[in-house]
């Protein structure tokens, strides 16, 4: 009896991870540390977390940004030469998509939850996944992190992050650009979050991609 409840237990905590993402206005869903932008057919995902969202409905920009359609870039208020190139948002997940009607016990017999996990993140090496839309930060001590922007550029420390094209300051608590250090309107570094670790099952069934 016990043994049966702890296998419920671990399924439930399973299946609320498979199920763990952003749902949009229309019912359809993006993943964890990606934003929900509209389009001309629906929704779609940006890979900012907390993003704006474009006006020509395709594009979108990491948050503190604004769209500057034209060149097809994002750019800082009153900081034009803080520009970072714009990005096109992916399709989000449709709600048929996340399959409901069977138990958690059918779910454990087909793997499914596996196979939605795998999709949705990236390999730092052979143990260690982060969410996708993230970037890997190895730390000195051989500890991995996730950095919430894509791309991201990870800090000395393995634990701070800042945007492509930005350099981490000593005191990793702005992103600076070309030497220059803008304190009162710089973009603040990020602090990582741990990476998890691949399950021997999944460790044993793929040969992923291992992030440089």
């Amino acid at each position: 009896m016990m043994r049966m409840a702890f296998s419920l237990f671990i399924t439930v905590l399973l299946w609320g991870s498979a199920l763990c993402a952003n749902k949009c206005p229309d019912g359809s869903f993006c993943s964890d540390f990606t934003t929900c932008c509209k389009t001309s057919q629906g929704f779609s995902c940006c890979l900012y977390p907390q993003a704006v969202c474009c006006s020509d409905l395709v594009h979108c920009c990491p948050s503190g940004f604004a769209c500057n359609i034209a060149k097809q870039s994002c750019v800082k208020p009153n900081l034009p030469w803080m520009d970072v190139p714009m990005l096109e948002k992916e399709a989000a997940i449709e709600p048929n998509m996340l399959d409901l009607s069977i138990t958690p016990f059918e779910e454990m017999k087909t793997n499914d939850i596996q196979d939605q996990r795998k999709v949705s993140v990236i390999y730092c090496d052979n143990y260690h996944t982060c969410p996708d839309g993230t970037t890997c930060c190895r730390s000195p001590s051989m500890v991995w992190s996730c950095c919430p922007y894509s791309p991201g550029k990870c800090c000395l420390d393995g634990y701070h992050c800042c945007p492509w094209g930005f350099d981490c300051d000593w005191s990793y608590q702005h992103c600076v650009r070309q030497s220059h250090r803008y304190p009162f309107l710089s973009k603040k570094a990020q602090t990582s979050f741990p990476a998890s670790r691949i399950s021997p099952s999944e460790d044993e069934n793929s040969s992923p991609k291992v992030a440089d």
